[in-house]
């Protein structure tokens, strides 16, 4: 009996699914939504606060991880992390720390190869900014990794795109949430 269930099932399926005198496309669930609109998020137990696409998917995490926005094959990860050691303030300080996050980055993933990396502040507070490629399930994707430090913690957005679209991506979704970035409480600021 299921043996003929299966070969009738066979037979019909695609003789329904040949009705109609067009073909509908198949969408592409990798190519993110256009964002429309936006959100403002904001996580007060990690001190954090942003700005998303209202129609992209958000989605709350378990620390460190605080939470994921995304859309296709677009993400941003907010993590969170304490810190024990002071903010780095000092030029020099950033330096250094940059120089550790990237030996890190690249000793965690072989594949990873630093676009270039930039220093500064973002709303106040001490910011590392690493730019990369590497490949994730085997495929190329561009990352650029947002590190804020603030009063005993280290903010990290981390921004994931496939590399054939995330100049696009960046353009309207990644910088304006980067730009809308804010820590709560900020040393030194």
């Amino acid at each position: 009996m299921r043996r003929a269930s299966l070969l009738a099932l066979l037979f019909v399926v695609p003789a329904v699914a040949a009705c109609g005198n067009s073909r509908t496309g198949v969408p592409n669930l990798a190519q993110p939504a256009v964002p429309r609109g936006t959100q403002t998020l904001t996580y007060r137990k990690a001190g954090i606060t942003l700005a998303a696409p209202a129609n992209w998917t958000v989605s709350r995490q378990k620390a460190p991880l605080v939470a994921t926005v995304n859309s296709g094959a677009a993400i941003v990860a907010v993590w969170r992390y304490p810190r024990t050691a002071p903010a780095p303030a000092t030029s020099a300080a950033l330096n250094q720390t940059r120089s550790a996050l990237i030996r890190s980055a690249q000793a965690g993933d072989p594949s990873l190869r630093l676009i270039r990396s930039q220093l500064g502040r973002l709303h106040g507070a001490p910011t590392i900014i690493l730019d990369a490629t590497e490949r994730i399930a085997g495929n190329d994707h561009r990352v650029r990794s947002i590190h804020m430090f603030g009063s005993g913690d280290e903010v990290v957005v981390d921004e994931y795109a496939p590399t054939d679209i995330f100049a696009a991506v960046d353009h309207a979704v990644f910088s304006p949430l980067r730009r809308s970035l804010t820590l709560l409480s900020v040393s030194g600021a």
